[in-house]
Formats: C-alpha cells, structure tokens, sequence
C-alpha cells in the first residue's frame, strides 16, 4: 500500500493527520514528519530520508508538504531521486482524504499524486461566490 506521508512546520502535519483519524480512523500507511523551530534543512532531510528508509517499498510513497519553498518541502524534493516517491505541496485535509481513499486502489504512485493534487485543488473554492451564485443566479447581481 501507498505510504503517505505529511511533512510541514511545528504541528501543521499531526494536526491535520489527528484530524483526518477523526473522521476516517487510526490508518496503518500515514506518517508525520515535523519541522521544529530550528531545524536545519540538513536535519529535515536526514529525518524524511530515515522515515522512507523505514516504511518505503515497491508501491511508493507520497510525500505531502505544506509550502513549496519551505524547509519542509525542500527536504522532501531529493527524495524523489532515492525513493519511489511523488511530492505535492499546499497539503490540505481534502488532499489526505483523497490519498487515504485512493491509495487502497490498484493505483500508481504518480495516478495518484495526480488525483489528490487535482481532489485538493478541487477543494479550494469562494465558499461566498459558491452561495450567492446558486441562490440567486450566476448572472443577477444582488441588490441592498
């Protein structure tokens, strides 16, 4: 099975696995790795590298981040050239929703990192714009 696994500053990364165990269950393939105020890119990288080492095989492993350009991020990116892994970054509850479900599937590593950035992205809308369209049509304008 996929291994997941979410990489991210201070608790971002337990906060959003404890949150979507609430909702689906305690899951056998999802990992945190955090980066604590002062850790060293080097140390980040060592921490990613030895966590994949541990729990990586043959059906791979997606890594999802919080921000491109970030400690987290940049850890994780040289490990697409030592692990069957796939890197998406923006991470969002949604995202690991997707992965957790996607990944029981017959699936390959890079499908699926394909469906959870496009489910992630999905996820991401004007909750407002949504609203004011449907009720009172995409082309009248609201008067008050």
């Amino acid at each position: 099975m996929v291994k997941i696994i979410v990489v991210a500053h201070g608790e971002l990364a337990q906060e959003l696995v404890n949150s979507v165990e609430a909702i689906v269950g305690k899951q056998s393939n999802l990992y945190v790795v955090k980066r604590e105020v002062g850790d060293s890119l080097i140390q980040m990288k060592e921490r990613v590298n030895s966590l994949l080492k541990d729990v990586s095989d043959d059906d791979g492993s997606l890594i999802l981040t919080d921000m491109v350009g970030g400690t987290p991020c940049n850890a994780s990116a040289p490990m697409c050239m030592l692990f069957n892994a796939e890197i998406l970054s923006g991470v969002n509850l949604p995202m690991i929703l997707s992965a957790i479900f996607s990944s029981k599937k017959d699936i390959t590593i890079s499908d699926l990192a394909e469906k959870v950035l496009f489910d992630g992205q999905k996820s991401m809308i004007n909750v407002k714009k949504k609203l004011f369209d449907e009720i009172y049509g995409k082309h009248n304008k609201r008067t008050s």
